[in-house]
Protein backbone atom coordinates (compact mmCIF):
# COMPACT_ATOMS: atom_id res chain seq x y z
CA UNK A 1 0.00 0.00 0.00
CA UNK A 2 1.72 3.54 -1.01
CA UNK A 3 0.32 6.50 0.72
CA UNK A 4 1.84 9.86 0.22
CA UNK A 5 2.32 12.29 3.30
CA UNK A 6 -1.42 13.01 3.37
CA UNK A 7 -2.41 9.38 3.30
CA UNK A 8 -0.01 8.77 6.32
CA UNK A 9 -1.52 11.63 8.20
CA UNK A 10 -5.13 10.20 7.85
CA UNK A 11 -3.67 6.44 8.75
CA UNK A 12 -1.84 8.31 11.92
CA UNK A 13 -4.96 10.33 12.96
CA UNK A 14 -7.53 6.69 12.36
CA UNK A 15 -5.24 4.90 14.24
CA UNK A 16 -5.05 7.38 17.22
CA UNK A 17 -9.40 7.31 17.04
CA UNK A 18 -9.46 3.91 17.08
CA UNK A 19 -7.28 3.76 19.74
CA UNK A 20 -8.53 6.62 21.74
CA UNK A 21 -11.96 5.36 20.89
CA UNK A 22 -10.93 1.52 22.98
CA UNK A 23 -9.05 3.52 25.76
CA UNK A 24 -12.87 5.23 26.52
CA UNK A 25 -14.94 2.16 25.80
CA UNK A 26 -12.28 0.52 28.19
CA UNK A 27 -12.93 2.78 31.10
CA UNK A 28 -14.47 2.07 34.58
CA UNK A 29 -14.81 5.07 35.88
CA UNK A 30 -16.61 8.38 35.73
CA UNK A 31 -20.10 8.68 34.48
CA UNK A 32 -20.73 5.73 32.11
CA UNK A 33 -23.49 7.17 29.62
CA UNK A 34 -20.88 10.27 29.17
CA UNK A 35 -17.83 7.97 28.52
CA UNK A 36 -19.91 5.68 26.22
CA UNK A 37 -21.11 9.05 23.99
CA UNK A 38 -17.34 10.31 23.91
CA UNK A 39 -16.22 7.21 22.55
CA UNK A 40 -19.44 7.06 20.08
CA UNK A 41 -18.04 10.67 18.53
CA UNK A 42 -14.12 9.25 18.72
CA UNK A 43 -15.71 6.41 16.46
CA UNK A 44 -17.69 8.41 14.36
CA UNK A 45 -14.87 10.33 13.65
CA UNK A 46 -12.82 7.38 12.96
CA UNK A 47 -15.10 6.06 10.38
CA UNK A 48 -14.98 9.45 8.60
CA UNK A 49 -11.22 9.36 8.29
CA UNK A 50 -11.47 5.80 7.00
CA UNK A 51 -14.03 6.63 4.42
CA UNK A 52 -11.38 9.60 3.68
CA UNK A 53 -8.56 7.55 3.74
CA UNK A 54 -10.57 4.79 1.23
CA UNK A 55 -11.26 7.84 -0.78
CA UNK A 56 -7.41 9.00 -1.13
CA UNK A 57 -6.13 6.00 -1.41
CA UNK A 58 -8.54 4.64 -4.42
CA UNK A 59 -10.50 2.08 -2.91
CA UNK A 60 -13.46 3.71 -3.39
CA UNK A 61 -14.42 7.05 -5.18
CA UNK A 62 -17.78 8.88 -6.38
CA UNK A 63 -17.72 7.43 -9.97
CA UNK A 64 -17.83 3.78 -8.80
CA UNK A 65 -19.00 1.90 -5.96
CA UNK A 66 -21.62 4.83 -5.68
CA UNK A 67 -23.35 3.34 -2.63
CA UNK A 68 -20.92 2.75 -0.41
CA UNK A 69 -19.10 5.93 -1.30
CA UNK A 70 -22.49 7.69 -0.12
CA UNK A 71 -23.00 5.84 3.11
CA UNK A 72 -19.81 6.34 4.08
CA UNK A 73 -20.07 10.06 3.53
CA UNK A 74 -23.43 10.05 5.01
CA UNK A 75 -21.35 9.36 8.51
CA UNK A 76 -21.08 12.65 8.93
CA UNK A 77 -24.14 13.02 10.07
CA UNK A 78 -23.62 11.16 13.31
CA UNK A 79 -20.57 13.19 14.56
CA UNK A 80 -22.51 16.01 15.53
CA UNK A 81 -25.15 14.14 17.57
CA UNK A 82 -22.94 12.07 19.24
CA UNK A 83 -21.09 15.27 20.64
CA UNK A 84 -24.43 17.26 21.18
CA UNK A 85 -25.64 14.42 23.45
CA UNK A 86 -22.15 13.80 25.22
CA UNK A 87 -21.86 17.55 26.00
CA UNK A 88 -25.78 17.08 27.67
CA UNK A 89 -24.36 14.61 29.67
CA UNK A 90 -21.98 16.45 31.23
CA UNK A 91 -23.54 19.23 31.70
CA UNK A 92 -26.90 17.43 33.86
CA UNK A 93 -26.23 14.63 35.93
CA UNK A 94 -30.58 13.68 35.06
CA UNK A 95 -29.39 13.31 31.40
CA UNK A 96 -30.35 10.03 30.12
CA UNK A 97 -30.78 8.32 26.28
CA UNK A 98 -34.69 8.26 26.14
CA UNK A 99 -36.54 6.95 22.44
CA UNK A 100 -36.87 10.72 21.52
CA UNK A 101 -33.22 10.83 21.11
CA UNK A 102 -33.59 8.74 18.19
CA UNK A 103 -34.37 11.44 15.96
CA UNK A 104 -30.81 12.53 16.02
CA UNK A 105 -29.79 9.95 13.65
CA UNK A 106 -32.41 10.14 11.27
CA UNK A 107 -30.68 12.49 8.70
CA UNK A 108 -27.69 9.48 8.89
CA UNK A 109 -30.33 7.10 8.30
CA UNK A 110 -32.49 9.17 5.45
CA UNK A 111 -28.93 10.51 3.54
CA UNK A 112 -27.79 6.27 4.02
CA UNK A 113 -30.99 5.25 2.09
CA UNK A 114 -31.25 7.80 -0.68
CA UNK A 115 -27.41 6.76 -1.19
CA UNK A 116 -27.56 3.39 -1.04
CA UNK A 117 -30.80 3.49 -3.73
CA UNK A 118 -28.78 5.66 -6.21
CA UNK A 119 -27.26 3.03 -8.94
CA UNK A 120 -25.71 5.39 -11.29
CA UNK A 121 -23.74 8.87 -10.66
CA UNK A 122 -25.46 10.36 -13.81
CA UNK A 123 -29.07 9.54 -12.34
CA UNK A 124 -29.29 10.75 -8.50
CA UNK A 125 -25.87 11.65 -8.05
CA UNK A 126 -26.33 15.27 -8.90
CA UNK A 127 -29.15 15.59 -6.70
CA UNK A 128 -27.65 13.59 -3.67
CA UNK A 129 -24.45 15.46 -3.64
CA UNK A 130 -26.12 18.77 -3.17
CA UNK A 131 -29.03 17.93 -0.77
CA UNK A 132 -26.01 15.57 1.18
CA UNK A 133 -23.72 19.12 1.30
CA UNK A 134 -26.29 21.41 2.65
CA UNK A 135 -27.91 19.15 4.67
CA UNK A 136 -24.74 18.20 6.36
CA UNK A 137 -23.37 22.25 6.61
CA UNK A 138 -26.96 23.13 8.09
CA UNK A 139 -26.64 20.29 10.83
CA UNK A 140 -23.04 20.77 11.67
CA UNK A 141 -23.66 24.60 12.30
CA UNK A 142 -26.92 23.90 14.28
CA UNK A 143 -25.70 21.37 16.41
CA UNK A 144 -22.51 23.59 17.39
CA UNK A 145 -25.00 26.45 17.63
CA UNK A 146 -26.96 24.29 20.31
CA UNK A 147 -24.21 22.57 21.97
CA UNK A 148 -22.76 26.57 23.06
CA UNK A 149 -26.25 27.25 24.20
CA UNK A 150 -26.24 23.85 26.19
CA UNK A 151 -22.79 25.42 27.81
CA UNK A 152 -24.18 29.08 28.56
CA UNK A 153 -27.24 27.58 30.07
CA UNK A 154 -24.95 25.19 32.29
CA UNK A 155 -22.92 28.27 33.46
CA UNK A 156 -25.57 30.07 34.53
CA UNK A 157 -26.75 27.58 36.24
CA UNK A 158 -23.86 26.91 38.00
CA UNK A 159 -23.99 30.63 39.04
CA UNK A 160 -26.93 29.98 41.06
CA UNK A 161 -25.77 26.64 42.86
CA UNK A 162 -22.10 27.10 43.47
CA UNK A 163 -19.34 29.91 44.98
CA UNK A 164 -16.44 28.30 43.21
CA UNK A 165 -16.81 27.10 39.65
CA UNK A 166 -14.18 27.60 37.70
CA UNK A 167 -13.25 23.57 38.25
CA UNK A 168 -16.27 22.70 36.68
CA UNK A 169 -17.69 25.64 34.15
CA UNK A 170 -16.73 22.79 31.40
CA UNK A 171 -14.19 25.18 29.73
CA UNK A 172 -12.24 22.84 28.37
CA UNK A 173 -15.67 21.78 26.01
CA UNK A 174 -15.11 25.13 24.14
CA UNK A 175 -11.63 23.82 22.81
CA UNK A 176 -13.81 20.90 21.54
CA UNK A 177 -16.40 23.24 20.04
CA UNK A 178 -14.01 25.47 18.89
CA UNK A 179 -11.80 22.44 17.38
CA UNK A 180 -14.96 21.15 15.41
CA UNK A 181 -15.86 24.61 14.08
CA UNK A 182 -12.33 24.86 12.33
CA UNK A 183 -12.48 21.77 10.78
CA UNK A 184 -15.63 22.19 9.76
CA UNK A 185 -14.84 25.42 8.41
CA UNK A 186 -11.75 24.61 6.93
CA UNK A 187 -13.95 22.14 4.74
CA UNK A 188 -16.81 24.17 3.98
CA UNK A 189 -14.13 26.93 2.51
CA UNK A 190 -12.54 23.94 0.68
CA UNK A 191 -15.87 22.73 -1.25
CA UNK A 192 -16.72 26.17 -1.66
CA UNK A 193 -13.74 27.34 -3.48
CA UNK A 194 -13.53 23.89 -5.23
CA UNK A 195 -17.23 24.39 -6.45
CA UNK A 196 -16.30 27.86 -8.24
CA UNK A 197 -13.00 27.00 -9.26
CA UNK A 198 -10.72 29.24 -6.99
CA UNK A 199 -8.74 26.55 -5.32
CA UNK A 200 -5.37 25.04 -6.73
CA UNK A 201 -3.96 21.34 -5.70
CA UNK A 202 -1.78 23.21 -3.20
CA UNK A 203 -4.47 24.99 -1.33
CA UNK A 204 -6.86 22.11 -1.33
CA UNK A 205 -3.97 19.50 -0.07
CA UNK A 206 -3.51 22.55 2.49
CA UNK A 207 -6.47 23.07 4.76
CA UNK A 208 -7.34 19.28 4.06
CA UNK A 209 -4.14 18.95 6.36
CA UNK A 210 -4.73 21.91 8.51
CA UNK A 211 -8.29 19.88 9.12
CA UNK A 212 -6.40 16.52 9.93
CA UNK A 213 -3.46 18.27 12.48
CA UNK A 214 -6.57 19.49 14.36
CA UNK A 215 -8.30 16.79 14.57
CA UNK A 216 -5.07 15.05 15.15
CA UNK A 217 -4.01 16.77 18.41
CA UNK A 218 -7.47 18.17 20.07
CA UNK A 219 -8.94 14.50 20.46
CA UNK A 220 -5.84 13.55 22.93
CA UNK A 221 -6.70 16.68 24.89
CA UNK A 222 -10.80 15.87 24.93
CA UNK A 223 -10.34 12.33 25.57
CA UNK A 224 -7.86 13.29 29.01
CA UNK A 225 -10.27 15.80 29.79
CA UNK A 226 -13.46 14.19 29.19
CA UNK A 227 -12.38 10.86 31.64
CA UNK A 228 -11.18 13.15 34.24
CA UNK A 229 -14.52 15.86 33.84
CA UNK A 230 -16.96 12.16 34.32
CA UNK A 231 -15.05 11.13 37.36
CA UNK A 232 -14.69 14.40 38.96
CA UNK A 233 -17.96 16.12 38.40
CA UNK A 234 -21.14 14.20 37.55
CA UNK A 235 -23.20 17.24 36.62
CA UNK A 236 -25.81 19.95 37.93
CA UNK A 237 -29.46 19.43 37.77
CA UNK A 238 -31.61 21.04 35.61
CA UNK A 239 -33.08 25.00 36.00
CA UNK A 240 -35.53 24.83 38.52
CA UNK A 241 -39.20 26.11 37.48
CA UNK A 242 -39.62 28.98 39.72
CA UNK A 243 -43.88 29.91 38.07
CA UNK A 244 -44.57 26.52 40.11
CA UNK A 245 -43.77 27.55 43.40
CA UNK A 246 -45.50 28.73 46.40
CA UNK A 247 -43.06 30.81 47.79
CA UNK A 248 -44.19 34.46 48.80
CA UNK A 249 -42.66 37.81 48.67
CA UNK A 250 -42.65 37.61 52.42
CA UNK A 251 -41.13 33.88 52.38
CA UNK A 252 -38.31 35.46 50.13
CA UNK A 253 -37.46 38.87 52.31
CA UNK A 254 -37.40 35.99 55.25
CA UNK A 255 -34.77 33.78 53.84
CA UNK A 256 -32.61 36.93 52.70
CA UNK A 257 -32.24 37.92 55.86
CA UNK A 258 -31.40 34.14 57.07
CA UNK A 259 -28.60 34.42 54.49
CA UNK A 260 -27.66 37.65 55.38
CA UNK A 261 -27.02 36.62 59.07
CA UNK A 262 -25.70 33.24 57.94
CA UNK A 263 -23.24 35.07 55.83
CA UNK A 264 -22.13 38.46 58.59
CA UNK A 265 -22.24 36.10 61.75
CA UNK A 266 -20.98 33.18 60.50
CA UNK A 267 -18.76 33.52 57.61
CA UNK A 268 -20.07 30.98 55.98
CA UNK A 269 -18.69 32.64 52.24
CA UNK A 270 -15.03 32.02 53.96
CA UNK A 271 -15.39 28.27 52.63
CA UNK A 272 -14.21 27.78 49.37
CA UNK A 273 -16.28 25.18 48.29
CA UNK A 274 -19.38 26.71 49.83
CA UNK A 275 -22.74 25.45 47.70
CA UNK A 276 -26.44 26.32 47.79
CA UNK A 277 -26.63 22.67 48.70
CA UNK A 278 -24.31 23.65 52.14
CA UNK A 279 -26.30 26.45 53.05
CA UNK A 280 -29.87 24.92 52.50
CA UNK A 281 -28.32 21.84 55.10
CA UNK A 282 -27.38 24.82 57.58
CA UNK A 283 -30.28 26.27 57.02
CA UNK A 284 -32.95 23.81 56.52
CA UNK A 285 -34.51 25.86 53.72
CA UNK A 286 -34.86 23.82 50.02
CA UNK A 287 -32.12 24.78 48.03
CA UNK A 288 -34.67 25.74 45.44
CA UNK A 289 -36.28 28.60 47.62
CA UNK A 290 -32.59 29.79 48.62
CA UNK A 291 -32.06 30.04 44.66
CA UNK A 292 -35.53 31.70 43.95
CA UNK A 293 -34.98 34.45 46.78
CA UNK A 294 -32.10 35.65 45.85
CA UNK A 295 -33.56 35.65 42.60
CA UNK A 296 -36.52 37.53 43.74
CA UNK A 297 -35.02 39.85 46.78
CA UNK A 298 -31.63 40.77 45.60
CA UNK A 299 -31.89 39.73 41.62
CA UNK A 300 -28.41 38.36 42.24
CA UNK A 301 -27.59 34.31 41.65
CA UNK A 302 -25.55 32.69 44.51
CA UNK A 303 -22.53 33.12 42.50
CA UNK A 304 -22.44 36.80 43.08
CA UNK A 305 -24.05 37.01 46.31
CA UNK A 306 -21.36 35.05 48.01
CA UNK A 307 -18.31 37.01 46.25
CA UNK A 308 -19.64 39.87 47.11
CA UNK A 309 -18.78 39.44 50.77
CA UNK A 310 -15.92 37.75 49.89
CA UNK A 311 -14.78 41.14 48.23
CA UNK A 312 -15.56 43.16 51.20
CA UNK A 313 -13.55 40.78 53.25
CA UNK A 314 -10.70 41.43 51.50
CA UNK A 315 -10.88 45.09 51.25
CA UNK A 316 -11.53 45.05 55.14
CA UNK A 317 -8.34 43.11 55.47
CA UNK A 318 -6.41 45.76 52.74
CA UNK A 319 -7.07 48.17 55.41
CA UNK A 320 -6.35 46.22 58.09
CA UNK A 321 -2.62 47.01 59.27
CA UNK A 322 -2.37 42.84 60.66
CA UNK A 323 -2.36 41.94 56.87
CA UNK A 324 -0.01 44.26 55.13
CA UNK A 325 2.48 41.44 54.83
CA UNK A 326 0.49 39.51 52.92
CA UNK A 327 -0.04 39.34 49.33
CA UNK A 328 -3.44 40.13 47.97
CA UNK A 329 -4.17 36.82 46.47
CA UNK A 330 -3.07 35.17 49.76
CA UNK A 331 -5.84 37.14 51.39
CA UNK A 332 -8.32 36.41 48.34
CA UNK A 333 -7.05 33.01 49.30
CA UNK A 334 -8.41 33.60 52.92
CA UNK A 335 -11.34 35.24 51.55
CA UNK A 336 -12.58 32.23 50.53
CA UNK A 337 -11.45 32.58 46.41
CA UNK A 338 -9.23 29.66 45.03
CA UNK A 339 -8.53 31.16 41.85
CA UNK A 340 -6.55 34.13 40.96
CA UNK A 341 -7.99 35.27 37.75
CA UNK A 342 -11.98 34.62 39.16
CA UNK A 343 -10.76 36.88 42.20
CA UNK A 344 -9.65 39.72 40.00
CA UNK A 345 -12.84 39.25 38.03
CA UNK A 346 -14.96 39.56 40.93
CA UNK A 347 -13.25 42.31 42.34
CA UNK A 348 -13.56 44.71 39.21
CA UNK A 349 -16.97 44.25 38.86
CA UNK A 350 -17.73 44.59 42.46
CA UNK A 351 -15.67 48.03 42.92
CA UNK A 352 -15.16 49.06 39.68
CA UNK A 353 -10.93 48.56 40.02
CA UNK A 354 -8.74 45.81 40.13
CA UNK A 355 -7.67 44.70 43.21
CA UNK A 356 -3.73 46.51 42.86
CA UNK A 357 -5.45 49.90 41.98
CA UNK A 358 -8.05 49.78 45.05
CA UNK A 359 -5.04 49.17 47.40
CA UNK A 360 -3.10 51.71 45.77
CA UNK A 361 -6.02 53.81 46.06
CA UNK A 362 -6.36 53.06 49.85
CA UNK A 363 -2.91 53.87 50.25
CA UNK A 364 -2.97 57.13 49.14
CA UNK A 365 -6.01 58.45 50.39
Amino acid sequence: MDLDWIGLLELLTLIQLLLLTAVILNYKKGKRLSNLLLAGFMASNALLIAHSLALHAGWTSSGHRIGLYSIGSSLYFLLMPFLYLYIQSLCYETFRLRAVHLLHIIPFILFAVFSAAATSFSTLGSAEYWSHHIALNVQILSYLLASFFILIGYRTRLRELFSSIERIDLSWCNLLLSGVAAMWLLDLLNWILGIYNMSSPALSYGMFTASLFINLTFTLIVTYKGLAQSVSFSGIQGPPKYAASRLKPSDCADIVRKLTACMENEKSYLAASLSVEDLSRKLNIPARNLSQALHSGLNKNFYDFVNSYRINEVKKRIQDAQYQNLTLFAIALEAGFNSKSVFNEAFKKHSGMTPKAYKRWHSSS
